[in-house]
């Protein structure tokens, strides 16, 4: 959780992990909290009989896990499962509770792939970047959309990609994404995956194939440049520098075994290039699914 919250009620001594984000919760108001910014998640399902039990055996609120028990069926009224949650405590007010259904309904009634976009931003920012990949893609499906959405839904799968070391097909749907959305930065990370696998040179002669300005040319040198410039300076080019070295006195298996904690380290370290704050295009969902 980013925000604190209030706990007045009893704490669990064992949380309840949801198994769609990773994330635990303790209280009825972190609960209240979690499912108010994750409704996205339960268009077509509800949490299953763990959260029920977790509600009765951890937070001892026994007439709340029955109503959730009879109500966690998806095919009955989900709303009035939504509501019961937040009615149970003073978490949220009456007007909140009732803008947060109204949210939900408009999660609810929006399109397909409006649904999948916003699941695979949920998840990305989840550290799940393989089931963002599984909801863009079904959501690059759906019809209905403008050039800009399909353009900027392509540029959030390819960071995906590239968090899964699949830069070959991140460069694939980076270069769709400038194709329909004609926005910089999927041309820039285009231009920056070329570079790191092929050089400065081949990237160079790539982007002048779209036929771009050498203003705009010089803008991405200069930013990869400030980028290289910055890694030469951190741990992993220190451990570049050690593998070199090892590697030139015979002794491979040390090299390899840092090699194999760098990579380690990398799959769960995101590039910081693509940790900024406009590192995905967001398509001003409601308030529920961009509250993460």
């Amino acid at each position: 959780m980013r925000e604190t919250i209030v706990c007045i009620g009893k704490i669990a001594q064992h949380p309840h992990i949801f198994p769609e984000t990773g994330i635990a919760v303790q209280s009825y108001e972190e609960l209240c909290y979690y499912m108010r910014n994750h409704l996205i998640c339960y268009l077509y399902t509800l949490p299953d009989e763990k959260l029920a039990r977790f509600v009765a055996e951890e937070l001892k609120l026994d007439k709340l896990a029955r109503t959730l028990s009879r109500l966690t069926d998806p095919a009955k009224d989900q709303m009035k499962y939504f509501a019961a949650l937040f009615r149970e405590g003073n978490y949220y007010s009456e007007d909140e509770i009732r803008g947060i259904l109204d949210e939900y309904r408009t999660l609810k009634n929006a399109g397909p792939y409006q649904q999948g976009k916003w699941l695979g931003d949920l998840f990305f920012s989840s550290g799940r970047a393989s089931m963002a990949v599984s909801h863009y893609e079904t959501a690059l499906k759906q019809e209905g959309m403008t050039d800009a959405e399909r353009g900027a839904v392509h540029h959030n799968l390819a960071c995906a990609l590239i968090r899964l070391f699949r830069y070959q097909d991140a460069r694939l749907h980076l270069l769709k994404a400038w194709q329909y959305g004609e926005d910089e930065r999927s041309l820039y990370y285009y231009y920056a995956i070329i570079a790191l696998q092929e050089g400065l040179d081949r990237a160079r002669e790539e982007l002048k194939s779209f036929e771009v300005s050498d203003l705009l040319l010089e803008g991405f040198e200069t930013r990869f440049a400030q980028m290289q410039v910055s890694f030469q300076s951190s741990d992993a080019a220190a451990r570049f520098r050690k593998m070199f070295l090892l590697s030139q006195k015979g002794r491979e298996e040390d090299c390899m075994k840092i090699r194999d904690r760098y990579i380690r380290k990398m799959q769960k370290d995101f590039r910081s290039e693509m940790e900024s704050p406009d590192y995905l295009f967001v398509m001003n969902p409601p308030e529920a699914a961009n509250n993460h």
